[in-house]
């Protein structure tokens, strides 16, 4: 099982390069870590990720961070989980983000005909959905949507209408046989309705269909319970740090 997380980790990591595709944004991935910093005002849009256990790769990596004076989270796994003590002020432990996976062959997958894939003309509605579930400012919003923008052959937006209305939303990274989830966002005035597991079923169906094997994702607070109840697996727990509010981790 180790390879294998540590293989999925690379698939995580990999797949978010469509999102640095402006200047100044910087994405890196290779065996000892990754990181995607936008350079935008929030820690939730700018990533690292670390799972090797030699100190020079985390403080290579922070110094990275603070070259761009960028708030950001930091999560540490596998290996990586031994330098906790190596984070001082201003950064602070603000909790756990599980990595889970699902075999696809297994899953709870169903279409759904309300589920499809967004293009730019649902840009206002995609970074509306975003910033009302994460509680995000339009000054930041908009690189989560920028994809919308531009034609990817690994990187996805999708939504759930219902009545013609846009009530949830997901984004999807391809990497060889494994696709990872991100920025699932269902607002809390559309909650309770089945919106998010409708639409997360929907689209595994659709990778099931062009023979990806695995899902991946790292789960937030709020998104944790809605995948375990979808049959989705914990695998690590990476330990999560920021320099700065975070919209998703409180502490």
């Amino acid at each position: 099982m180790t390879g294998e997380v540590a293989r999925w980790r690379l698939q995580m990591g990999t797949g978010i390069g469509p999102w640095a595709d402006h200047r100044g944004m910087v994405h890196a991935v290779d065996e000892s870590r990754w990181l995607l910093l936008s350079g935008l005002p929030s820690p939730d849009v700018n990533l690292a990720m670390v799972y090797d256990a030699d100190p020079a790769v985390l403080a290579g990596t922070l110094a990275e961070i603070d070259a761009m004076a960028t708030p950001a989270l930091v999560l540490l796994a596998g290996a990586g989980a031994e330098r906790v003590g190596d984070l001082a002020d201003p950064w602070l432990h603000v909790g756990e983000m599980p990595m889970m996976t699902i075999e696809l062959a297994s899953a709870p997958l169903r279409a759904d005909p309300r589920v499809r894939p967004a293009g730019p003309e649902d840009r206002e509605a995609v970074a509306s959905l975003l910033a009302d579930a994460y509680h995000m400012s339009p000054d930041v919003v908009w690189v989560c949507v920028d994809p919308l923008d531009r034609t990817s052959e690994t990187m996805g937006i999708w939504v759930l209408e219902d009545d013609g209305v846009a009530v949830s939303t997901v984004t999807t990274t391809l990497t060889d046989d494994a696709v990872s989830i991100w920025c699932m966002a269902t607002p809390e005035r559309y909650g309770r309705r089945g919106y998010g597991r409708a639409l997360l079923g929907a689209v595994l169906e659709h990778f099931h269909q062009q023979g990806v094997r695995t899902g991946l994702l790292g789960a937030t607070p709020a998104g944790e319970p809605l995948y375990a109840a979808s049959g989705w697996q914990h695998v690590e727990r990476w330990q999560v740090f920021t320099n700065a509010a975070s919209a998703q981790f409180s502490g």
